[in-house]
């Protein structure tokens, strides 16, 4: 994962004895540029600069971000082409390849629609098409998991 920032200030800080650059964007976000393996990051610190536009390559480390690796992108007082950034509420392209759904999601999913179906919800919530729909993904699930074998001849057929 990347993130393209705008550097407001860099001020020199340490922790531990061991040296970094404590860096705030222009939103007010603030990261730690350490040393980086072998000292990449340390040469590059010259570079970061109040006005630069950076792009970050993020890491992980204990569950927490850390940056990896950036790149200048526009230096001071020059003007950065920021790539758009399609914000995660926006529907998918066609043809634009989406990534699976967190197995908890799956999981709660699955739970929810049986609630509504044995409710009898299903069809008011979602409308008589989408119902049929997620009941046969629901069906798909629950036999999926449960590994029983099916033709699908032995099934209700829904219209």
């Amino acid at each position: 994962m990347a993130d393209v920032v705008i550097i407001d200030k860099v001020e020199d800080d340490d922790y531990q004895g061991k040296a970094f650059k404590k860096v705030t964007d222009k939103t007010g976000k603030v990261f730690n540029v350490k040393y980086g393996q072998g000292g990449k990051l340390k040469e590059k610190w010259p570079l970061l600069v109040g006005g630069t536009t950076i792009e970050i390559e993020w890491g992980v480390y204990n569950e927490k971000p850390f940056v990896r690796d950036f790149k200048v992108v526009a230096e001071a007082g020059q003007v950065a082409e920021l790539p758009s950034q399609k914000p995660d509420s926006l529907p998918p392209q066609p043809g634009e390849e989406l990534p699976p759904p967190a197995p908890q999601a799956v999981g709660m999913m699955t739970k929810e629609i049986g609630d509504m179906m044995r409710a009898e919800m299903l069809g008011k919530i979602f409308g008589a098409k989408i119902a049929v729909e997620l009941t046969k993904w629901y069906r798909s699930q629950a036999l999926g998991i449960t590994r029983i074998p099916y033709e699908g001849k032995d099934l209700p057929v829904f219209k």
